[in-house]
């Protein structure tokens, strides 16, 4: 077999946005795959139609779409040369039977949902912009004031709230989503919402008379949750009743609307800002709100990959069923709830990304069996061989349980041995720590870790306490670097006793995000690892406070701790407290425009071990940021690999 290859993910398709037509005679998904030598992503859309698969698109920029009616899809685009300063937003339409996408419609503002209504007219979610809030009218003499404002800004930024960036996004300038209605007949824009307003998770009923969307007041500093009102529209009216408001126990995080009821995805805010989601009934009539089903676990996907590229519903109602993605332990299956009652649909390990469903009837896509991506029927069936050819020939190596009992809880964990595994020899080992905390590891194929399996080393990787999938397990506030330390070093050497051919002289660590911050951690109270890699990491709880764009609410939240009231537990809690005690060479990998972890995390811990003459040394990546090793230009991903990998085998790892 051969191993792995440092860019195999270059010859991966990435699947995502699986969606039934109407009256589900045909399914349509988007699949994205790597232009290597334009160094990009290219997306397009494939139809399933009569049990077969085939092309739809080939521009290569489709990465959303929503059915029009059985045979016409809609999607978003930029298919012409258009002037870069320009925030028009244009939609295609492209019929199933054949031939070229068509323009549909062209709005004056950034539109980033459409739902079309009966009889022709839109409602849709469009970006309205503090001072400007009438460019969505279309006037030039609005645009040309907008465009000059602009140009004469560029040079610097005015903030008036927190955060005032999302990652990914850079700075928000203020701008919110409003929600408009456009006029077949006039092709205007109307709206329907006030200023000052930012709307999300926008529904609409199946018969197209009664919108649902959640409506949140723009202020100086923005809540992670606490300041949301649900609200129904009348589409014949156009009345806006506001239904439910956010309490102290009742926090709203989404709606899906069912035949006869609709479902409220709220939590009580027992463990804070990761509290679960439990499931409520809104009668329509009425108005009346309680509780349908206790859940307690999360919504989504939450088991780790690199090989994933654009997401897709991780709920939905079908009829008055609630179908869910929801992380049980290491894997994410699927669930639905019907009558009140909570019942799982799959049960394989792995991992359920995204899905559709239409009148009982399913489609996913999926990561099992240690394979990429592949689109599968709800009985599990495979209905694509994206990926098959990709990774004919290649040593995968099938992770091993490893359990690890801690008093009244367990360590849940993963080994992958080394291509070529010899129990007589000697191999090094990775330890590699998850994001999140709230996130785990699952039996599903991770690329970096297959590349270090075939490169000779043992991979070991685990949930410690934080990790989700396991209720209240996930409650780690005010414990930053305590137990859930402590949980690593025990799954560590509980491996290290299991495989005698692990080396233990020839240990090495790494990590993102929170990963990043353990690995800050682990360097700064154990001199166990030969040498460690820091990416996109947490070094100073005091700094990090206010800055990222979770906002002012992450840090007292997690840590337990103000930043007036409690700032020795703050520093308590900061693995820059530590770094004097650091004497392990220690990789860090950041980027400039990360705004979850700002690049200063980073900065700090670097320079506080060179200032102690300990060998560090740090990689920063322009045009990148927090998504840099899943999403990020593919020649930096592979970069960025690869100085993870050469800074192990310089410090013994191929020894």
């Amino acid at each position: 077999m051969r191993p792995i290859a440092k860019d195999e993910f270059f010859h991966l398709k990435f699947l995502s946005q699986p969606r039934f037509s109407p009256e589900g005679k045909s399914a349509c998904l988007v699949v994205t795959e790597i232009d290597r030598k334009k160094d990009e992503y290219r997306s397009c859309l494939w139809l399933r139609r009569d049990g077969k698969l085939k092309k739809l698109t080939s521009f290569g920029k489709e990465r959303s779409f929503q059915y029009l009616d059985e045979d016409t899809i809609l999607f978003p685009g930029q298919r012409e040369e258009q002037d870069k300063e320009s925030i028009e937003s244009r939609w295609y339409r492209i019929s199933l039977s054949g031939g070229e996408a068509e323009p549909a419609w062209t709005f004056p503002i950034p539109v980033s949902v459409l739902k079309p209504l009966p009889g022709g007219d839109l409602l849709l979610l469009g970006q309205s912009f503090p001072g400007f809030e009438e460019l969505y009218r279309g006037e030039k003499k609005t645009l040309a004031a907008f465009q000059k404002a602009r140009k004469e800004g560029a040079d610097y930024e005015e903030i008036e709230q927190i955060p005032w960036w999302w990652n990914g996004a850079s700075f928000t300038k203020g701008a919110y989503d409003s929600l408009f209605r456009y006029d077949a007949r006039t092709k205007k824009l109307r709206r329907l919402t006030e200023e000052k307003q930012n709307v999300r998770g926008l529904r609409l009923s199946a018969d197209g008379r009664t919108a649902w969307f959640f409506s949140t007041p723009v202020k100086p500093r923005l809540r992670m949750g606490g300041d949301t009102a649900l609200c129904r529209l009348d589409l014949a009216t156009g009345e806006i009743t506001r239904l439910a408001e956010d309490r102290e126990n009742f926090i709203m995080e989404g709606f899906e609307p069912g035949e006869s009821f609709g479902l409220i995805l709220a939590h009580d805010n027992r463990f804070g800002l990761n509290t679960d989601t439990d499931f409520y009934r809104l009668d329509y009539e009425s108005g009346e709100i309680s509780l349908l089903a206790r859940h307690g676990e999360s919504i989504g996907s939450s088991v780790g990959s690199d090989i994933r590229y654009g997401g897709g519903f991780s709920c939905k109602m079908d009829g008055d069923v609630f179908y869910f993605v929801s992380t049980r332990f290491d894997s994410a299956r699927l669930f639905k709830l019907e009558n009140g009652v909570i019942s799982a649909v799959t049960e394989r390990e792995g991992s359920v990304d995204c899905f559709d469903v239409r009148r009982g009837k399913l489609l996913t896509v999926a990561l099992y069996d240690m394979k990429a991506q592949e689109l599968y029927d709800g009985k599990g069936r495979q209905l694509s061989r994206f990926n098959e050819r990709a990774l004919r020939g290649a040593y995968v190596a099938q992770p091993e349980t490893l359990i690890v009992p801690r008093g009244d809880y367990e360590v849940h964990g993963f080994v992958l041995r080394p291509l070529g595994y010899d129990p007589a020899k000697k191999y090094p080992v990775v330890l590699d720590v998850h994001g999140g905390p709230k996130t785990v590891y699952g039996p599903v194929f991770y690329h970096e870790m297959q590349y270090w399996a075939g490169k000779g080393y043992f991979v070991i990787f685990c949930n410690p306490t934080g990790s989700d999938g396991r209720g209240a397990f996930m409650d780690i506030r005010g414990k930053y670097g305590t137990v859930d330390y402590e949980d690593l070093m025990a799954f560590t050497d509980a491996a290290l006793a299991a495989y005698p051919a692990m080396d233990p002289e020839r240990l090495f660590e790494t990590g993102g995000s929170y990963g990043g911050f353990m690995t800050n951690w682990i360097i700064g109270h154990t001199d166990r690892f030969r040498a460690c890699a820091s990416q996109r990491s947490i070094s100073n709880w005091l700094s990090f406070a206010g800055v990222s764009d979770i906002g002012a609410d992450f840090v007292p939240d997690q840590n337990a701790a103000g930043l007036w009231e409690d700032p020795e537990k703050l520093w308590f809690h900061s693995p820059l407290k530590y770094a004097d005690r650091v004497k392990t060479p220690t990789l860090f990998i950041h980027s400039f425009e990360d705004y979850r972890c700002p690049i200063d995390q980073g900065y700090q811990m670097f320079a506080a071990l060179i200032d102690r003459g300990v060998e560090a040394r740090m990689v920063c990546f322009r045009g990148e940021n927090h998504e840099l090793s899943r999403s990020g230009k593919p020649s930096h991903r592979l970069k960025r690999l690869g100085e993870i990998t050469d800074w192990f085998d310089r410090h013994g790892g191929d020894e």
